[in-house]
């Protein structure tokens, strides 16, 4: 049945191009999609995001390299790359850029103000610049946002460490969402007159420095905020955990499957799946400035019992129950 509607759909895309194309006197012309990611090629959260996205483009009726071309653009972990990449992408005159993340959309934002852009997951839309709000982004700027959740980690914190009196918060402060979501955690915290010690990473380099400050401070926490420069370098972070014995949770569930203790946040596959709803949209005729900006509207716990056996935290039957996948 699922292949018999994705041929429907890619039969309606391809008439769709062909009528445009015969009622301007032309030849059909195949859409052209550009992707601007901050991680490197082969990472496997992007392979699996992109999979998703991919897959849903193609029951949309976009098949790449038959009713569509994308070209995907790979920043390494490098922030300086993404805005070399996006002007690539405007030189190739793409119809549609998608951007992950809120670094990449603003680099793409910056390349150009014509081309449509579709954000996904990007934090912070409003304060970055990208639209006026999210209802009418205005501009030429729309797709999917983030919601603040540091309170609910320190929340979680608490019930994996009752007695915990110092957390460790590991942020990029150049992350247009970083300034709100440590404020939170620290607003959360002084309610239960918690002590925040904040430890910032704005390239490769800084890692090191942030893991000795956390070390210094001792605290029985860490809260770790995940962007593309932190995710592209999580094995680091988990191996810093692991070797400090130190509970730390998340707002990415990759963490987590990779060897993290404990995350709650958005189901960030979805996020691809809408992505690519907005795409179909815009190459339909749909102007970015008209569709409202979509926020998460699900949300998994995931929590690995191997790392916190290895780490000799007993997790509370309570977290358990509510939990949405659970490592063994």
């Amino acid at each position: 049945m699922t292949t018999r509607r994705a041929l429907l759909r890619a039969l309606g895309a391809g008439a769709l191009i062909a009528r445009v194309a015969c009622a301007a006197g032309q030849k059909p012309k195949i859409p052209r999609l550009g992707v601007l990611w901050f991680a490197a090629k082969g990472d496997p959260t992007l392979s699996r995001w992109s999979g998703v996205f991919r897959q849903r483009l193609a029951e949309l009726g976009y098949v790449d390299g038959e009713t569509i071309v994308i070209d995907e653009r790979y920043a390494e972990g490098e922030a300086q790359r993404l805005t070399v990449l996006a002007r690539e992408l405007v030189e190739q005159r793409v119809d549609v850029i998608v951007a992950s993340a809120v670094a990449a959309s603003i680099a793409a934002r910056k390349a150009t103000g014509t081309i449509p852009i579709v954000m996904v997951h990007a934090g912070n839309p409003i304060g970055a610049g990208l639209i006026a709000s999210l209802a009418r982004p205005g501009g030429n700027v729309t797709g999917t946002t983030n919601l603040g959740l540091g309170a609910k980690h320190v929340e979680l914190m608490r019930e994996l460490v009752p007695r915990v009196v110092r957390l460790g918060i590991l942020v990029n402060p150049t992350n247009a969402a970083a300034a709100d979501t440590v404020a939170s955690m620290t607003d959360a915290a002084r309610t239960f007159n918690i002590n925040t010690v904040v430890a910032e990473v704005t390239r490769a380099e800084d890692f090191r420095t942030a893991f000795a400050l956390l070390r210094k401070a001792g605290p029985e926490g860490l809260l770790v905020m995940v962007e593309p420069l932190i995710g592209g370098h999580r094995a680091q972070v988990i191996d810093f955990t692991a070797s400090s014995r130190l509970p730390a949770t998340y707002d990415n569930a990759n963490m987590v499957r990779d060897g993290g203790l404990i995350s709650y946040g958005p189901l960030y596959v979805e996020h691809y799946v809408m992505a690519a709803g907005y795409v179909d949209r815009i190459l339909r005729g749909a102007k970015p400035a008209d569709l409202p900006v979509e926020q998460p509207a699900r949300f998994e716990l995931v929590i690995n019992l191997k790392t916190a056996k290895a780490l000799g935290i007993t997790i509370p039957q309570s977290v358990l129950l509510r939990a949405d996948e659970v490592i063994r």
